[in-house]
């Protein structure tokens, strides 16, 4: 019974290597046509070309109206200002105020809205919370602070004309720290 089985397998498997060589016969109709096609010489490319140009601007004039409209909305307006490199603003005439920005996949448009947080510049480190250790090393011209956190220590230096309200905090309650510290040293 195996054996019988492992024949079958096999001439099933052989049959499948080898498909059968004979090719499907075109019609006769099929084959004239063949025969008939020549390539196209450049003058006929040319034509072809042309003609297909000639639908193309067809097509274009023929076009819905909704058809501009959508195509107006994916492309900056004729009164937009340009706000920095690929950014313009623009001012609808219902008073709304709208960005657009080229992209490589077309053009972005979002409503401008004012901005709620202040337009000063990051800082460096986030700004310490009230009573948190902070370390504040002067370096001259600069300031050097180091935190500990639960993901290990932090560290920062800005320029002391640069420090946040809380930076200058920090550093007002480090001089004075070094001070009574000296104080009590002399006292000994």
């Amino acid at each position: 019974m195996r054996t019988i089985a492992l024949i079958v397998i096999s001439a099933a498997l052989l049959a499948a290597d080898n498909p059968p060589t004979q090719t499907p016969q075109k019609p006769a109709s099929q084959k004239a046509a063949d025969q008939k096609q020549k390539p196209k010489t450049l003058a006929q490319q040319r034509a072809d070309a042309a003609a297909a140009r000639q639908r193309q601007v067809k097509q274009a004039t023929t076009r819905s109206a909704a058809q501009p409209a959508a195509q107006a909305a994916s492309s900056v307006p004729a009164g937009a200002t340009l706000v920095e490199p690929n950014l313009y603003r623009y001012t609808d005439p219902q008073g709304k105020t709208w960005l657009y920005r080229n992209t490589p996949f077309g053009v972005s448009k979002w409503e401008d809205k004012p901005s709620t947080t202040t337009t000063a510049p990051a800082s460096t480190a986030p700004a310490p919370a009230p009573g948190e250790q902070v370390a504040v090393t002067d370096l001259g011209d600069k300031v050097q602070f180091e935190r500990k956190t639960p993901f290990g220590g932090t560290k920062w230096v800005k320029n002391k004309s640069e420090l946040t309200a809380d930076e200058k905090a920090l550093v007002a309650s480090q001089a004075h720290a070094a001070q009574s510290h000296s104080k009590a040293a002399e006292e000994k």
